[in-house]
């Protein structure tokens, strides 16, 4: 998931009169939108269901090749960064994760190698409307992104004898739908898990992805998510949302989680996530990992406080657990910096060139009393979350 973007900060500030003139201007500035490349769909869809998971790869990144439109690197890199991946092939234990909304399996890059290390086989899948141009977005669907899921999560069960599932944001609610129906998951390892939304847009998409099809229309530099999302997007995340709050609110699951939620999450309503986990999952096992301060955390009985202490980081974001400090792209060092961060334009004007030493970190929104904040795209405590989640997978792997 992305930021709320100006659509739902209108929605918020003027309610149902100032979304419908949005709408309407929308409505004009998607026509314009849809002429460049970039934002118009391919005529073919992501290849999903194919096994072995070789040629899987091969399809995908063939199609990629094809598709893919540069921002930042060659193609060939790029098509590199967000071709589906595994590594620990041929352990007993297996762990298949899933992405966001715009994301891609790049951001899985540094929670699987320490995992792979660790004895597991992990997996990664790319879901159709990913990884090429954020047109391809338009022929999103929850339904195919469910059954992309499911498809893999059926083949690699019988490679595997203990398997877990593992998901970022939207990837987080597909991941729990599958799981609710099977028997043979060990556990579930949820990143910002989307669940629920922070922002009463998403409900809205469904029905105006017509009128309205590009919202959130910006520059592309980054190689391994796309910036611009289509409503069509929006709609299908909706629908996980949907699934996902239909299956907790007619089972009790018994699967254990690890999850991650950040205090400063400007896209999860992480409050409610929270009790829905305590409410929703059976499992003693569970086990929350909160990043934020110790007065803020949820009333749950596993639940782990990591308080963001770390220079110039003022708040943890949606996006950030997943990379370590020293990630290529996403580090503070890193070739990616995300500016558009919801601040006064004259103080976005001074982030892509001030140096590391000025720049302060936080989730979208995050106001910094005339400081220059940029996004957190990294976790300070990288080493602490994955020392946390190992434990975890070694209690429960035990018990399977």
């Amino acid at each position: 998931m992305h930021k709320p973007g100006i659509v739902g900060t209108i929605a918020k500030v003027c309610g149902w009169a100032g979304l419908a003139l949005l709408i309407a201007f929308g409505w004009l500035m998607g026509c314009q939108s849809v002429q460049t490349p970039p934002f118009k769909a391919a005529n073919s869809v992501l290849p999903t269901n194919v096994m072995p998971f070789t040629d899987y790869q091969s399809a995908v990144k063939t199609w990629l090749a094809e598709h893919r439109q540069a921002v930042k690197f060659d193609v060939s890199d790029e098509v590199e960064l967000n071709t589906p991946f595994e590594c620990g092939q041929h352990s007993t234990r297996g762990i298949l994760l899933v992405h966001g909304l715009g994301d891609s399996p790049y951001f899985f890059r540094d929670i699987s190698k320490p995992l792979c290390e660790q004895g597991f086989w992990v997996r990664t899948i790319l879901l159709p409307g990913h990884g090429s141009q954020p047109g391809d977005m338009l022929n999103a669907e929850y339904r195919l992104w469910q059954s992309t899921v499911d498809f893999h999560v059926e083949a690699f069960s019988h490679q595997v004898s203990t398997l877990y599932l593992g998901g970022f944001s939207t990837g987080a609610n597909l991941v729990t739908v599958t799981a609710s129906s099977r028997e043979d998951i060990a556990g579930l390892l949820l990143f910002s898990p989307a669940m629920l939304p922070n922002f009463f847009v998403t409900r809205l998409a469904p029905w105006v992805t017509g009128l309205f099809p590009w919202p959130n229309v910006e520059p592309e530099d980054n190689p391994a998510r796309y910036n611009s999302i289509a409503m069509q997007g929006f709609a299908a995340y909706q629908g996980s949302v949907d699934a996902v709050q239909h299956v907790l609110d007619n089972h009790k699951l018994s699967v254990p989680y690890f999850a991650v939620l950040a205090e400063g999450d400007s896209v999860v309503d992480v409050q409610s996530v929270a009790s829905q986990l305590t409410e929703c999952f059976t499992s003693p096992q569970s086990q929350l990992l909160w990043m934020g301060a110790n007065d803020t955390a949820p009333e749950i009985a596993k639940v782990q406080l990591l308080p963001l202490i770390s220079e110039r980081v003022l708040a943890a974001s949606h996006m950030s657990m997943l990379f370590e400090p020293n990630n290529a792209l996403y580090g503070p060092g890193g070739s990616v910096r995300i500016c558009d961060n919801g601040q006064p334009e004259t103080i976005e004007q001074q982030c892509p060139d001030a140096s590391p030493g000025e720049l302060w970190y936080g989730p979208w929104g995050q106001e910094g009393d005339g400081k220059i904040v940029t996004r957190l795209t990294f976790n300070p405590y990288f080493d602490d979350m994955m020392s946390s989640l190992q434990d975890f997978l070694q209690r429960t792997s035990q018990a399977n």
